[in-house]
């Protein structure tokens, strides 16, 4: 295999990728998510923020992919064993769909913006004439014929619908009906050129999208032997459309019931505002499917197995280090005793001479006797244990200044008392104060990924930049949670960094995002951890959101501008929106949680469930100034 700088900043969406590169990348985790009748012909919306693994998805079911995974079946069986389970291919006899994939990345947003018949004719016309192009080509990729003169083999039969045709002539072979689409696309292109000129003969373009009629009434022979008889429509990058041409596309095809599968892939920030309107819309017509909430409705070790799948398969696909382990052997999660020794020798000590001031107090007594024992041990797992007993004598304070109460604590008493969002806590803790890592280890590299295939992306690549330095200079290649921990958090500051540059409310959103997480850090770094592990988290009610979309002319210009702008943060996976139910104290809301990897350039903790609840008027204020106090963290 070719040598590859660094396997992990390639994307699986680039067309400069063979059909075998492709299938060697793909995990075929995501295919074991998708509803087991999703090729029996209803319209399915794929959405996610950039990275999501939408166009991965989508070419999986080119031609080209299901013949690679076919003829890969024996070595790699996992993909072929999922495509089997979802019809898509034959076990004895190979793929059973025939996938045609268009992208609107190009030429669709060229024509006019206005509405009418006639810019809806054109916009037609050219999706009706790619669409009948490009099946032929993936017919050909699927039949394996490369020379133009073998496509006289190929004959079309025309059947129901297809025989009634307006827009897209019936009559022409193969050969021909390719010359007809290029001619048909090239025509669009020439009426755009003159298109104010007033020509009152002019064609208003098509008056439907016959092309999916074309695919669903078209019968396909090769060398007079029937081949691809079930099809599957996939339309990428809608997002580029015009709004106006996307709610025409939607709503049409919806309507249409073609009895074809069809899927769309775009981009969270094709739905604009209306992000913050919650609900999946489903139906008979319609089937929306969010990509991270697949991974997110599920266990979340499925995402775990899935990103670590993609990494150990970016990892053979290099020629610098050992790829005959996995990616995660290269990431210890565990102390030795060469790990920050020197920070924990002198973190324990400051510790203990901390709680010098409680040793008369015999309510503490047994609890101070084990950290003076597990003080003898210059370990981790000491330090955390020490500094729990930190964070519990500074609740048992607070309620004691309560409750008045007295009565001495047994060890019993301080295992009751003990939670893994307590341990957590205290792990972020003295990564704060004595900076003891915390980002380290593939379970936390996972959820800093914030279920999201380029971010995870981004960050591993972060990390084998310096494995491979490691190697180069023949040092030991695992790396320590010291070097992790400086790595992934140096990454997402520069994901943080970015935002102006990479986002329509950029400057805003970042200044928003600093003063959010300024928040957070008041609420989490406090001695007695009151929220455990922590604050990642604001909570908007229902009416406070409903104050920033009013249409009846009475929302601020500030509020507008909140929220597009908390719209644009969430399609683009700064920020990740959770509903939230009703209480007896407080009413129905949304809770929209800090990305994961920016919670580690705040350095905050990467559960979920600590939140706080703001008004509107907060967000406003923080949107536009810098925050006044600094961070914690430089």
């Amino acid at each position: 295999m070719a040598y590859i700088t660094n396997p992990f900043l390639r994307r699986m969406s680039e067309r400069t990728i063979s059909d075998e590169e492709f299938v060697h990348l793909f995990s075929p985790q995501i295919l074991e998510q998708l509803p087991a009748d999703i090729l029996n012909g209803e319209l399915y919306i794929f959405r996610s923020p950039p990275g999501g693994g939408k166009t991965t998805l989508l070419r999986a079911f080119t031609p080209g992919a299901l013949k690679a995974i076919w003829d890969g079946r024996h070595t790699d069986s996992a993909a072929f064993n999922a495509l089997v389970d979802l019809n898509a291919i034959r076990a004895n006899s190979g793929p059973d769909v025939l996938g045609v994939l268009l992208s609107c990345a190009s030429g669709y947003a060229d024509l006019p913006p206005s509405s009418g018949i006639q810019q809806e004719g054109l916009f037609r016309a050219l999706l009706n004439c790619r669409i009948v192009l490009r099946t032929i080509r993936s017919l050909c990729s699927l039949l394996k014929v490369s020379d133009s003169d073998s496509l006289d083999r190929i004959t079309i039969e025309y059947s129901g619908d297809g025989l009634e045709l307006k827009s897209i002539p019936n009559q022409l072979g193969t050969a021909q009906l390719v010359e007809w689409a290029e001619r048909q696309e090239r025509s669009v292109y020439g009426r755009l050129d003159n298109f104010s000129v007033h020509d009152a003969q002019s064609e208003s373009g098509d008056v439907r999208f016959e092309g999916v009629l074309w695919l669903r009434n078209v019968k396909f022979l090769f060398d007079s032997n029937e081949v691809a008889s079930k099809r599957l429509l996939m339309i990428d990058d809608v997002h580029k459309l015009r709004r106006a041409q996307r709610t025409l596309l939607i709503g049409e095809l919806c309507e249409m019931r073609s009895g074809v599968p069809i899927w769309i892939s775009e981009r969270n920030i094709a739905l604009g505002g209306k992000l913050l309107a919650q609900g999946v819309r489903e139906g008979r017509e319609l089937q929306e499917i969010a990509l991270e909430e697949l991974w997110r409705s599920t266990n979340k070790k499925k995402f775990n197995v899935y990103a670590q799948s993609i990494l150990s398969r970016r990892l053979k696909s290099q020629n610098v280090i050992p790829s005959s382990t996995e990616f995660s052997r290269y990431m210890r999660d565990e102390f030795d005793s060469s790990d920050s020794a020197t920070k924990i020798r002198d973190a324990i000590k400051s510790i203990s001479d901390s709680l010098e001031q409680f040793k008369s107090n015999v309510v503490y007594e047994e609890w101070l006797n084990e950290v003076s024992e597990a003080s003898k041990t210059l370990t981790f797992k000491s330090l955390l244990q020490i500094y729990k007993t930190v964070i519990l004598i500074a609740r048992n304070e607070q309620k004691r200044q309560l409750s008045f109460e007295l009565s001495p604590l047994s060890a019993d008493d301080r295992f009751e008392r003990e939670s893994s969002s307590l341990t957590e806590a205290a792990e972020l803790l003295l990564n704060k104060e004595y900076d003891i890592p915390y980002y380290y280890g593939i379970d936390r590299l996972c959820i800093m990924a914030t279920n999201n295939i380029e971010e995870l992306l981004s960050l591993s690549a972060a990390l084998y930049e310096e494995l491979q330095a490691k190697q180069i200079l023949r040092k030991t290649l695992p790396l320590s949670p010291q070097e992790q921990d400086k790595i992934l958090r140096a990454a997402a500051k520069k994901r943080r960094d970015y935002i102006p540059k990479s986002h329509t409310y950029g400057t805003r959103a970042q200044k928003l995002l600093d003063s959010i997480a300024l928040e957070f850090q008041h609420r989490t770094y406090r001695r007695n951890a009151p929220i455990a592990p922590g604050v990642t988290g604001f909570r908007l009610s229902t009416d406070e959101i409903d104050s920033l979309g009013r249409g009846d002319g009475a929302v601020s210009e500030e509020h507008r501008t909140l929220n597009e702008l908390l719209a644009e943060c969430v399609a683009e996976n700064l920020l990740v929106m959770r509903n939230s139910s009703a209480s007896t104290n407080r009413p129905e809301g949304t809770i929209f949680y800090l990305n994961r990897s920016l919670c580690s350039h705040y350095r905050l903790p990467l559960g979920y469930g600590g939140w706080m609840e703001l008004e509107v008027r907060d967000l406003v204020s923080w949107m536009k100034n810098t925050p006044k106090a600094k961070s914690f963290f430089p």
